[in-house]
């Protein structure tokens, strides 16, 4: 110790040693600290199973047409065997049909009994409305439709029986003042009001016959009957119910007039649609009940795809881990993060947190102990939301059951390789290159060490070097030379603690950045809203329409259009993923050539909400949320049409696909800057 405080350099160098040594611990530290996994989790291929990519790759040559179809087609939802139990089954509100139950809800035979081969076909072909269920009238010709409904019906014994007949539909009574009348009061002695509520939009969530969510119908919105809104459609679901659903059969209970009757009041309901004269947005988006509202726009939104936990091929954890957190975010150079636990669990979630921390956080980026990176938590992007619809989705994360999951803090790089390489990628933002999102959960679901002690142990052994090395720089040296003499001495004395300070402060603000509280988050978030395309109301030729394309340029500023495919549309960003191989997310301007311009309004929303191309090609739920986007109702699905068809086009050829090769990354990374390389380069 006399020998390190003979000389003032020597206290100064071994200080400045030590807190490189301690730097770059930090640095390997962030490297390794969450390389793995706390647990991994492999769901039962009975309940979620996995699937090759591209759906069929995997199959020989000599399959029969039928099964070649179903795998291709209809596996990621309705799962390999058939079960329901397809990889992107748990994100769908409801859930696929599971085949060997032998049960269909849109069908014309009796209740208990399989549908004709005909209304298997009519599904098929033209697909349910406003769901995931896509029509592939356009892709399957009539042979393989047929093939396809042959091998679906050999998924259950129901089918071993003779063919049923068709119910006959009864002609219509006539929609008088009288018959709605007895519809009404058969609405509230039926027990209808339920489910639908007394105004038939209670939307209350049901469960099936497996344990799943089902959502009530909104009666008043007959473009949402997924079996078609004409009258004989709703008679025959009155009469034949919808099994496996909890919608019965009103066929023992009721004569075929009263059904008429309740078919009479349901029609009476209708509100106008919002995209016709007079009609106004009135969905699940704007439901009064912030609980409801926010499930709503929660299960639709890009929440789930970070807080949600995934197996090592993108299947969610959906049913005992949603919104739990534990997945590990990579952000080079700004560390390695760990997405929040959502959840009302007290000691690991949001229990604690007020709705107005949870609303700030979502739309601000201010936690109640930091300010969250907006690489990490795209809160520049839920800025656009309303501070209602923020409020509407912290009560509903407030209401979510408890799930234990402790989630550790960043892991940053030590401080030089920080802010050397955060100069080099450029301020203020200091994009990265790529973000990564690793499967698994990287929190902890038990008590124990917390996984950040390390990266706390290098820090207070940081700052503790600085205070000793301070100290006994002042004790170094012979006493006579520890304070300054004379004015010039103090002076500059002053300036080296001054330009210390200053140095500090200067490394402090580019380790932090983006991430300071100084900044406001309107100054931050208002450069990603400024570049959105606005609209002009006069430029549409109704109210009606302007207003429809406005809410669609909300939901594609929120969800997770913008953030992937770009404020303008124009897509051409890269993610690679040994699952599915290598994507470039496509260009959704009209542009007729390279973008969407040329598509019909029925091929985008089968995009949107069922994974499906123009050209039939499937699009993994991973690399295109549709998973998730197929629980957008169907106004807010054509809102976002209307504003993509009203935004300008933009001429950029976006790659095509390549399947999985051995290039592609371990760990799905999203390129945030344009490579056109295949592969994890």
């Amino acid at each position: 110790m006399s020998r390190l405080l003979a000389s003032r350099r020597r206290v100064f160098v071994s200080a400045l040693g030590l807190l490189l040594a301690l730097d770059v611990g930090r640095s390997i530290l962030g490297r390794l600290g969450y390389a793995h996994p706390t647990a991994t989790w492999q769901p039962d291929p009975a309940v979620y199973a996995d699937l090759t990519w591209p759906p069929g790759a995997d199959l020989a040559a000599d399959v029969p047409l039928g099964r070649r179809v179903y795998a291709q087609r209809c596996a990621v939802c309705h799962g390999p065997d058939g079960r329901g139990n397809g990889p992107a089954a748990p994100s769908l509100i409801p859930r696929p049909r599971d085949f060997t139950l032998g049960q269909f809800k849109y069908k014309s035979t009796a209740a208990g009994q399989p549908p004709t081969e005909a209304d298997l076909m009519h599904v098929v072909a033209n697909g349910l409305a406003a769901s995931a269920m896509p029509y592939w009238r356009d892709i399957l010709d009539s042979v393989e439709t047929r093939a396809v409904v042959a091998y679906v019906k050999s998924m259950s014994r129901g089918f071993e029986r003779p063919a049923p007949a068709p119910l006959a539909v009864p002609p219509r009574a006539a929609p008088t003042a009288a018959s709605i009348a007895r519809g009404r009061a058969l609405f509230t002695a039926k027990g209808c009001i339920a489910c639908h509520g007394p105004d038939g939009r209670a939307r209350v969530v049901l469960k099936d016959a497996k344990g799943y969510p089902v959502v009530s119908r909104d009666l008043t919105a007959p473009w949402t009957f997924r079996g078609g809104s004409e009258p004989e459609q709703i008679w025959l679901r009155l009469t034949t119910g919808l099994a496996p659903g909890p919608m019965p059969s009103f066929a023992a209970t009721t004569t075929a007039a009263e059904r008429w009757d309740l078919v009479n009041y349901v029609a009476s309901l209708t509100r106008i649609a919002p995209w016709a004269p007079g009609g106004k947005l009135d969905g699940p988006g704007q439901q009064a009940d912030r609980v409801q509202r926010g499930e709503y726009l929660v299960h639709a939104e890009m929440c789930g795809l970070c807080h949600t936990a995934i197996n090592r091929t993108g299947i969610y954890r959906a049913d005992d881990f949603y919104l739990a957190g534990g997945m590990r975010v990579g952000i080079y150079p700004h560390g390695m993060y760990v997405s929040r636990n959502l959840t009302s669990d007290r000691a690991t979630g949001l229990g604690m947190w007020t709705e107005e921390q949870i609303a700030n956080a979502i739309r601000n980026g201010r936690s109640p102990k930091r300010v969250l990176s907006p690489h990490a938590m795209p809160w520049i992007f839920l800025h656009a939301l309303s501070q209602d619809d923020a409020r509407a989705i912290a009560s509903y994360l407030k209401a979510l059951p408890p799930v234990r999951n402790e989630v550790p803090a960043p892991l940053h790089y030590g401080v030089v390789e920080t802010v050397v390489a955060k100069v080099v990628a450029g301020l203020p933002a200091a994009g990265p290159t790529l973000l990564s999102y690793a499967d698994g959960n990287f929190g902890q679901t038990t008590t124990g060490p917390p996984r950040d002690l390390g990266q706390r142990i290098l820090v207070d052994a940081q700052w503790l070097t600085l205070l000793l090395g301070a100290v006994l720089f002042f004790f170094a040296g012979p006493p006579e030379r520890r304070l300054p003499h004379g004015a010039r001495g103090w002076l500059k004395l002053s300036a080296a603690v001054v330009g210390i300070i200053l140095l500090g402060v200067i490394g402090g603000v580019l380790y932090a950045t983006p991430t300071l509280r100084i900044i406001p988050p309107e100054q931050i978030a208002g450069g990603i809203d400024r570049t959105i395309p606005q609209l002009d109301p006069a430029r549409f030729a109704s109210p009606e329409r302007a207003a429809l394309a406005a809410r669609g340029r909300y939901v594609f500023s929120v969800a997770s259009c913008a953030m992937c495919h770009g404020s303008d549309g124009s897509g051409g960003l890269k993610i690679s993923w040994k699952p599915f191989g290598t994507l470039w997310v496509r260009n959704i301007s009209p542009d007729s050539g390279s973008g969407i311009g040329a598509w019909s309004d029925a091929e985008i929303a089968r995009a949107i909400r069922a994974g499906v191309s123009r050209d039939g090609r499937a699009l993994h739920w991973q690399g295109m949320t549709w998973d998730h986007a197929s629980n957008w109702d169907e106004e807010d699905i054509r809102a976002v049409i209307a504003y993509l068809r009203a935004i300008p086009p933009v001429r950029h050829a976006v790659p095509a696909p390549r399947a999985p090769a051995p290039d592609d990354c371990a760990v799905y990374s999203f390129w945030v800057t344009p490579s056109a390389v295949p592969g994890c380069r």
